[in-house]
């Protein structure tokens, strides 16, 4: 990797962290805290692309289950990372990938910012359909019931999608060295 590489990895890391000194919300009808480090995984992928996007994310995931406290609460470790809502979190990844790979090849103004959520939205996806299983083996409870019991958490994480989505696209257009990711 290349300085500029490394420099915008970092960056975006820290950024996370960022994310996750914010409070977590915890709403009482909600199994799953509501935090804003899903807006960095959004952000993460689209403006890094696919290939930093993933070292970005796998060097915070490093850090989390080496135990230092970079996620939401202050918190770390692998009893985090295999608890209840590991899965939310292992799942971020491969959803920053996606997000980089799908906005990697957005190469026209037309229709820009609705790609770049389509692609936030594939993400939060892949999410769901690895936290929400997770989350329900953990606990021993019926997976319709925890995937309803989300859905105001991804109501509400359409909304940041949104907002991730200005900032990447806008962020893309107007710095020349962020428009292409290589992906080898």
């Amino acid at each position: 990797m290349k300085t500029r590489s490394i420099t915008l990895v970092s960056l975006f890391v820290a950024v996370m962290i960022a994310f996750g000194a914010l409070p977590t919300l915890v709403i009482p009808f909600i199994p799953v805290p509501f935090t804003f480090q899903m807006i960095g995984v959004m952000l993460v992928g689209s403006i890094l692309g696919a290939r930093k996007g993933l070292v970005a994310m796998l060097v915070f995931i490093a850090l989390a289950a080496a135990g230092v406290p970079v996620l939401s609460g202050y918190r770390g470790g692998l009893g985090v990372l295999l608890g209840p809502t590991g899965g939310y979190i292992l799942a971020w990844p491969l959803a920053t990938f996606v997000i980089g790979l799908i906005t990697d090849y957005i190469n026209t103004k037309k229709w820009a910012l609705f790609r770049y959520y389509l692609a936030i939205l594939a993400g939060i996806l892949i999410i769901y359909f690895v936290g929400v299983p997770w989350f329900a083996f953990y606990n021993h409870l019926p997976l319709l019931g925890v995937a309803e019991s989300n859905l105001p958490l991804l109501l509400l994480d359409l909304v940041k999608a949104g907002a991730a989505a200005v900032v990447a696209c806008r962020l893309k257009q107007r710095l020349p060295f962020l428009k292409k990711s290589k992906l080898v």
